[in-house]
């Protein structure tokens, strides 16, 4: 058999003919149990060989694979261009990996992830494998995870909205009214009794704090600077909120040009941010912060820096591999979920928070 011939002819684990075609022997076994897609062609680009499970994949007898192109055959006419330059490459001697689409025999596009391996024996390229594997419904579930991250994170938004509606239009209201009511009881009590007076005093400053303390909840919430100025001004705010309120200096440089940018670009941003902060002051022991907001053409890129060592190297790698949608995870979720990414560095001189995010429909008018 062909196939056979090409394994004894170059085999890699013997140059005896008879264990070479035992290696052969055991080759086409793992080939033909293989769930893996395998097809191997030769030098010039011309079928070899496939595996039972290509043979299911794409629908195509060997017969109808050795008496055609390869990538014409199964690329389509879309897709063609972008077949024939993996192809080139492995014919370079490049190992190819790529997630893309190809053609069935019924004409259905499949998404497949595909691995383009040269075989290379004493220095000169006899081969090359390809290996597909059908990740059309892994695909899907991914855009339905996405879909359903999307929505839950629409009714994240919607529920923080109605949050600091209801803390802003109503609980601020009535401590505003408490405040108002300690006041004219102030005016009442004069100097009759130090006391009370003092008491009332008191009072009137907790709920100050109190009113304080919401208002800066509701505004974290959901930020209406947010939407009233961009990130310019909210992201501005949160650094100056932050400094106040935890004593670590925030050095904050933005683009002059930043501009505006799609709510869910900004609010990904403003969070990315906000939890950078909150992670300094819970685990770095930083004494100061810097956060750089810059547009880069395409994309929107954040970087906050530190120079804390506390327990940030623990975290991170308690994060790395953790999909619970909080803390970093959290942070890496939303940047993906708009086609970002988020990378994080720590070393001796501190950590290093980079998230990239596109710009989608770019900056409104």
């Amino acid at each position: 058999m062909r196939e056979l011939e090409f394994f004894e002819t170059h085999t890699m684990f013997s140059d005896s003919r008879s264990e070479a075609g035992g290696s052969a022997t055991y080759l086409r076994a793992l080939l033909e149990n293989s769930p893996i897609a395998i097809v191997v062609l030769d030098a010039h680009h011309r079928y070899t060989m496939c595996n039972p499970a290509f043979e299911r994949l794409f629908q195509y007898s060997p017969k109808e694979l050795a008496t055609a192109n390869l990538d014409e055959l199964i690329a389509g006419p879309e897709m063609v261009d972008e077949a024939r330059r993996l192809s080139q490459q492995t014919l370079q001697g490049r190992h190819v990996h790529t997630v893309t689409q190809r053609r069935r025999r019924d004409a259905m596009m499949v998404d497949v992830e595909i691995y383009g391996i040269p075989l290379i024996v004493d220095e000169e390229l006899v081969g090359v494998y390809g290996l597909y594997q059908d990740v059309t419904d892994r695909n899907k579930a991914q855009t339905a995870f996405r879909q359903i991250s999307d929505r839950l994170e629409n009714l994240q938004q919607m529920e923080r909205r109605r949050l600091a509606r209801d803390l802003h239009d109503s609980t601020s209201q009535e401590l505003a009214v408490l405040n108002w009511n300690l006041t004219r009881l102030m005016n009442l009590v004069g100097d009759r009794d130090d006391m009370l007076k003092t008491l009332v005093q008191e009072t009137k400053e907790i709920a100050y704090q109190c009113s304080t303390k919401i208002r800066s909840a509701s505004y974290l919430l959901h930020p209406p600077l947010l939407g009233e100025g961009g990130l310019t001004v909210a992201v501005s705010w949160l650094a100056e909120g932050f400094e106040e309120r935890s004593g670590i200096r925030v050095t904050l440089v933005m683009s002059a040009d930043l501009g505006r940018f799609q709510d869910e670009v900004e609010i990904a941003i403003f969070r990315i941010v906000q939890e950078s902060l909150a992670n300094v002051l819970r685990h770095s022991g930083s004494p100061v912060v810097n956060v750089l907001l810059q547009r880069k053409e395409e994309w929107l890129e954040l970087r906050v820096t530190d120079q804390g060592r506390g327990h940030m190297r623990e975290v991170l790698l308690q994060a790395r591999d953790s999909r619970s949608g909080v803390g970093i995870s959290g942070m890496r979720e939303r940047a993906e979920q708009l086609g970002g990414c988020l990378q994080i560095s720590h070393s001796d001189e501190g950590t290093t928070i980079v998230a990239s995010i596109p710009t989608q429909a770019g900056r409104h008018a």
